[in-house]
């Protein structure tokens, strides 16, 4: 009886033993560790499944491509359109657009023609195979195109301009108004004159063959200066002494 009373106090001596092993790393049964959860993973911004957050903040996923800046440059198919590109581009100061729409000649010419103060530039009409546009001063640009090309590159083959010039001359200075009235160049008119007179007088035909007909008058203030053409009609412009420069007629009669 002895013997059997000791042989059950060891075991149980034994068993507490081991319990207490058990508890030496801070406490309960242990227990194999679990993978992070999705919820969790989206919260480092962490990839779960190959499109989450990551793939977007490194360029994956869903995201719209980049512009692309590559794209092939577009030509005009019409004339009016193809010298207004080109003339935009040189206003701009593109030299890139310019030989895209321009053979190497017009490029050159482009490159040493000066703008001016006024780069507003308007289509006025076609001529031919040459574009003209004007600016507000009425200086003119001939924009010549092969019309084989329209809708190509380097369509553009030459280009001039014709500068507005203010002669210090009263009677040059009305020949100059007389030839941008006959070439239907309302804004030169309006230059040499004012809005109101070319206003006036551009709708009208202009006077062919003008021809001075007698002396300016000398008025003291201004000039007067008479003509006529082989049409008949006859005109008397009133200029001012001081020219060289714009507005100098005050009045057509």
């Amino acid at each position: 009886m002895k013997r059997l009373l000791g042989t059950l106090i060891v075991a149980i001596l034994a068993v507490g033993s081991l319990t207490a092993c058990g508890k030496k790393d801070g406490g309960g049964t242990p227990v194999a560790a679990t993978s992070t959860g999705p919820s969790d993973s989206a919260a480092f911004g962490e990839n779960t499944n190959g499109g989450g957050a990551s793939a977007a903040a490194s360029g994956g996923g869903n995201q719209s491509p980049a512009t692309d800046k590559s794209a092939a440059p577009t030509y005009p198919g019409d004339a009016k359109g193809y010298c207004q590109a080109v003339v935009t581009a040189w206003t701009k100061n593109d030299s890139g657009r310019i030989k895209q729409l321009a053979g190497a000649g017009a490029v050159s010419n482009f490159q040493y023609i000066e703008k001016g103060a006024d780069t507003n530039w308007k289509y006025a009409k076609k001529d031919g195979s040459d574009c003209i546009l004007r600016n507000d001063h009425g200086d003119q640009l001939q924009v010549t195109v092969d019309e084989q090309k329209l809708g190509k590159p380097q369509a553009v083959t030459d280009v001039v301009i014709e500068k507005t010039e203010y002669p210090s001359d009263p009677s040059s200075y009305v020949n100059n108004f007389i030839n941008a009235w006959y070439n239907g160049n309302t804004q030169r008119m309006a230059t040499y004159s004012s809005h109101s007179i070319a206003s006036n007088y551009g709708g009208k035909k202009a006077p062919p063959n003008w021809t001075e007909g007698q002396p300016k008058e000398d008025k003291g203030d201004y000039w007067l200066v008479h003509g006529s053409s082989n049409a008949g009609d006859s005109y008397t412009f009133k200029v001012k002494k001081s020219l060289g420069k714009a507005n100098g007629i005050l009045g057509i009669s």
